[in-house]
């Protein structure tokens, strides 16, 4: 069984009859669901060296679904007036890797995009709203500049040169650093943020002349009792990866702030997914074999004397160390193409 699957994975590019990506995830699938161990057959496809063609399929998946959503955005640009792309989703659900892959489709088919996020138009720390604690409610819709990105948006629309602002996470305020936008004739904007698809961001603007994005992070594989994976683990791994590379925050802090930002998305993020044009499902099937090994060492580091999040690390750790990581030529082909793996952590 092993065998024929990991052959039918690295036969795909030439056999199209043999077993594809989704047949190859809905096979894991079932063998979990009746108590088999769907790891190990994901296991012996990645140690058997066929990931390159796993990862290939994967990605070709991935582009088609972008296709469908770019020739959408496209032709209600060009017969309906579609004005803007607001791209929302939670934490770590790849927002900014989608809107870039969606920017160089959109340009291909003659459209330019302008990327607006809106994690710049944060208030100053000392201006954000508290939560039931008194502690800085860092998930709140209010903790947004509306008034200024309303202002700064009409101004855009009306084809006005607008001074952008850039938010300094080290000094916790807004700054401006001479960066300014305009709109063209073949423009169209992107605002991309958590709460993008909040019904009071720029509801000055007909909903007819947006086209609302959710993106989102859900397993294709792992689920099952045998893994011990949840809802949320696969954008908390995601965070844990990102906060160390680029906020240099330990798998503690992390795993401290993980309950506020659930709070703060079944609050400000998920209520209005449903208002969305299209879904997008950012998950890889590669994605935790990637970033394993740096994760799994972060794990290690969250000391018991914090017995919640010792016992979050464990259950996480117990979990990556089932999977095969993948080998460092495999890693450093795919990091560039997603923001979470922008590191040059491979080995």
């Amino acid at each position: 069984m092993i065998e024929n699957v990991a052959n039918a994975v690295a036969q795909q590019a030439s056999d199209k009859k043999h077993m594809t990506l989704e047949e190859f995830c809905g096979t894991i699938r079932r063998m979990e669901s009746q108590g088999q161990d769907g790891v190990s057959l994901f296991n012996d496809v990645i140690s058997q060296g066929y990931a390159p063609d796993l990862i290939a399929e994967d990605e070709f998946q991935h582009s088609r679904r972008l296709e469908r959503i770019t020739s959408e955005i496209t032709r209600r640009f060009r017969q309906e007036g579609l004005r803007m792309v607001l791209v929302a989703g939670p934490s770590c659900s790849g927002k900014t890797t989608t809107s870039r892959f969606l920017n160089h489709m959109l340009r291909d088919n003659g459209i330019q995009p302008c990327v607006v996020s809106l994690d710049n138009y944060f208030l100053n720390l000392d201006q954000r709203p508290l939560d039931m604690n008194g502690e800085i409610d860092y998930e709140s819709f209010y903790g947004l500049d509306v008034k200024q990105l309303s202002r700064d948006v009409a101004s855009l629309l009306s084809g006005d040169q607008v001074s952008m602002p850039t938010y300094d996470y080290v000094k916790g305020e807004r700054v401006y650093h001479g960066n300014t936008l305009k709109l063209e004739n073949n423009s169209l904007l992107f605002l991309e943020g958590l709460h993008a698809l909040n019904p009071q961001l720029v509801s000055e603007i007909d909903d007819e002349l947006k086209f609302k994005l959710f993106v989102t992070a859900q397993a294709t594989i792992y689920y099952g009792e045998k893994t011990g994976l949840g809802e949320h683990d696969n954008r908390l791994l995601r965070r844990i990866y990102r906060d160390f590379n680029s906020r240099g925050a330990s798998a503690l802090q992390t795993l401290q702030w993980w309950p506020g930002v659930l709070r703060g998305e079944h609050m400000w993020i998920l209520p209005f997914a449903s208002h969305a044009d299209a879904w997008f499902n950012t998950s890889m099937v590669f994605e935790f074999s990637a970033i394993k090994p740096r994760v799994l060492q972060l794990l290690k580091e969250v000391p018991e004397s914090e017995p919640e999040e010792y016992d979050m690390a464990r259950r996480l750790g117990r979990m990556l160390e089932r999977i095969a990581p993948l080998t460092h030529d495999d890693f450093v082909a795919i990091a560039p193409k997603r923001r979470f793996l922008l590191s040059n952590e491979g080995k």
